[in-house]
């Protein structure tokens, strides 16, 4: 998802721009995790999840960002602390698009839009989604889109089992709990 190289071979990265499609990969990649993509279900308003603290912590030292889809805030609802939490995530930077973006800006070049191969590995058995399901959709197309490296959400059932997550990492697409991007950037780049 990041260079446009399909896993077509089931290789452990990408042999164009090495990301990672195996856990292994990731001790061998060039490319850094700069940004993430939070679900709805990570806003830590009360700060109790200790792994989004860190997370949060991280970002504040500016080790990586934290960042939000457009359909994050249409499924945010709550009391008014995780509403105004929610709402200063940052946003996804825009897409650069030829002929109406400048060079320079903060627009990214757009990856590949992989949204109905998210929603076959998403909901392989649903007819028709329904609101919810589609803006799961969306976090990670969007996530896709724009490049960053993890989606982070405490969804599991929608993201994670039933062999989800390893479905979308063979696909270059990094699903993960708070707490397993926690460990797993603990362990690649040795942060506190």
């Amino acid at each position: 998802v990041k260079c446009g190289h399909a896993n077509a071979k089931g290789e452990p990265s990408c042999s164009r721009c090495t990301w990672p499609f195996s856990l292994a990969a990731w001790t061998t990649t060039k490319l850094r995790v700069r940004a993430v993509t939070v679900d709805t279900s990570c806003v830590n308003a009360k700060g109790t999840d200790a792994h989004l603290n860190t997370l949060e912590r991280w970002s504040r030292r500016g080790l990586l960002q934290i960042e939000r889809s457009d359909v994050f805030l249409k499924e945010l609802k709550g009391p008014s602390q995780r509403l105004a939490k929610g709402r200063a995530i940052r946003k996804h930077p825009g897409l650069f698009t030829l002929g109406s973006s400048a060079l320079g800006g903060d627009d990214v070049l757009a990856g590949p839009d992989i949204g109905e191969q998210l929603r076959e590995i998403l909901f392989p058995t649903a007819a028709t989604l329904t609101q919810n399901q589609e803006y799961d959709v969306e976090h990670l197309r969007q996530h896709v889109r724009t490049g960053r490296g993890f989606f982070i959400t405490l969804n599991t059932r929608d993201f994670i089992q039933h062999n989800k997550q390893d479905q979308l990492a063979q696909i270059g697409v990094w699903v993960f709990t708070p707490e397993e991007a926690v460990n797993l950037l603990t362990d690649l780049y040795k942060w506190e």
